[in-house]
C-alpha cells in the first residue's frame, strides 16, 4: 500500500481518517502487512500490499491475526472477535466466494481488451482519462483497471473478493494503480474523491443494484461522471431459459460448474470455428457474416479463456438483474445523476453515463 492510497482511503463505517501502522515494508516504504486505525475504534488489516476494507476483513485472514493478535495496544484480537460477528449476508458471501474463485481461475490477461473497455465505457476518451483519478468499482482481475492506468489515468480498484490479488498480480508494475478490498455499498473513501467512476458487469450481481449506484454516486465530484454497464433484458427468452439452469448451477459445487462451462465453451468455439472458416469463402461469406449473431462475431476475437469465463459467469453468479436501458437512466438519475445517456451494446448490455451535478 503506498502512502497516495492511504490519503484517499477513509474507515468506511465513519468516513474518519486512518492511522497507519506497519508491520512489514518494502524497499520504498510501501506497506506489506499493518493495520489501519481508525478513531472510532474499527481496525482494518493491510495484507500483501492491500488494504482489506471489510467489516469482516479479520475473520477473512485468521493466519493474519494469530501473527499479529497479540499486539493488544492494536486492538487486532478484539477486532477479530467483533469481525466474527459481522459477517454479510450469506448471498453477500457467495457471491464474493464464486467472482473469487471465476478470476482466481481464469486469472490471466488472455488477451488485450482494450476495444472491450472502451466499448463499455463509451463516450469516454483517452483524453478524458488522463490525469484524472478513477474508481473502478468491482475490478475483478484488473483487466479494464489496466487499460484505464495506460491511458495515464490514476485508478484505485475495489473488489468485493480475493479476485483483488490477482488484479494486484495483473497491475503491480503500474505506479499509477492502487488496489483496495471493499465492498461497494460501504466504500472506504470521502464523498467527492474521484472525478469517475465506473462499475462493468458487477452492479446487477449484487442483491440491490440501486443500493449499489446511490453509494457510488456521492464519491464522484460534483461535475464528475459516472458510467455503468448492466445486462440487458432484451433477450428475454434466453434470459428466462438461463435462469431456469441457474436455479440448479449456481447451487453446485464451483469445480463441477467449471466442467459445465469448459463444455459450453467448447461449443461456442465450434460455432465460431464455423464462422470464422465460412465467412472468408467467395460463395456465401456473405450471407454467413450476415446471418450470424453478434454473440458469435464477438466471442471470434477473443481466445477460448474468455469464453470459459463467461460460461462459469453465467452458470456461478448467484445473482443477476436485467434491465431495459430506460431503467437503467432512471437508476442513475434517481441516484443524483443529470445529463444521463444509455446506448445498447449488442442484445446483451447497456452502458450508460451521466454527470454528478446535486446531491
Amino acid at each position: 500500500m503506498r502512502i497516495r492510497l492511504l490519503d484517499l482511503l477513509r474507515c468506511p463505517a465513519c468516513i474518519g481518517n486512518l492511522q497507519s501502522v506497519s508491520f512489514v515494508t518494502s524497499g520504498d516504504d510501501d506497506v506489506v502487512e499493518g493495520v489501519l486505525l481508525c478513531a472510532c475504534g474499527a481496525s482494518y488489516p493491510v495484507i500483501k500490499t492491500i488494504p482489506r476494507m471489510l467489516a469482516n476483513a479479520y475473520g477473512l485472514f485468521p493466519a493474519f491475526v494469530a501473527r499479529y493478535g497479540d499486539r493488544g495496544e492494536l486492538g487486532i484480537a478484539a477486532a477479530a472477535r467483533r469481525s466474527a460477528n459481522s459477517g454479510p449476508p450469506a448471498i453477500v458471501v457467495r457471491t464474493q466466494e464464486s467472482f473469487g474463485y471465476q478470476w482466481t481461475t481464469f486469472s490471466e490477461m488472455a488477451c488485450d481488451y482494450r476495444e472491450n473497455f472502451w466499448n463499455y465505457l463509451e463516450p469516454a476518451t483517452p483524453e478524458f482519462l488522463k490525469g484524472r483519478l478513477g474508481l473502478d468499482a468491482g475490478c475483478g482481475f484488473g483487466r479494464h483497471i489496466y487499460q484505464a492506468a495506460t491511458y495515464d489515468a490514476e485508478m484505485i480498484g475495489m473488489d468485493l473478493s480475493q479476485a483483488i490479488e490477482v488484479s494486484y498480480e495483473n497491475t503491480k508494475e503500474l505506479p499509477n494503480v492502487h488496489l483496495v478490498q471493499g465492498d461497494i455499498y460501504s466504500p472506504p473513501f470521502a464523498p467527492g474523491t474521484f472525478d469517475f467512476v465506473y462499475s462493468v458487469g458487477v452492479l446487477h450481481h449484487l442483491p440491490d443494484p440501486e443500493r449499489g449506484v446511490r453509494s457510488l454516486v456521492p464519491l464522484v465530484k460534483m461535475g464528475g461522471t459516472m458510467f455503468v454497464w448492466l445486462y440487458s433484458k432484451k433477450r428475454w427468452l434466453l434470459n428466462f431459459a438461463l435462469e431456469c439452469v441457474r436455479s440448479v448451477t449456481t447451487r453446485l459445487p464451483y469445480g463441477f460448474v467449471k466442467g459445465m462451462s469448459f463444455a459450453g465453451a467448447l461449443v461456442d468455439a465450434v460455432v465460431v470455428l464455423a464462422y470464422t472458416t465460412l465467412r472468408v469463402l467467395p460463395a456465401v461469406g456473405a450471407l454467413i457474416e450476415r446471418i450470424t449473431p453478434a454473440r458469435v462475431k464477438l466471442y471470434s476475437r477473443y481466445p477460448f479463456q474468455v469464453l470459459h469465463a463467461d460460461w462459469f459467469d453465467r452458470l456461478a453468479a448467484p445473482v443477476r438483474f436485467y434491465y431495459d436501458g430506460p431503467e437503467v437512466a432512471e437508476i442513475l438519475e434517481n441516484a443524483g445523476l443529470d445529463k444521463v445517456v444509455f446506448a445498447p451494446t449488442g442484445l446483451y448490455g447497456w452502458r450508460a453515463s451521466g454527470i454528478r451535478s446535486r446531491g
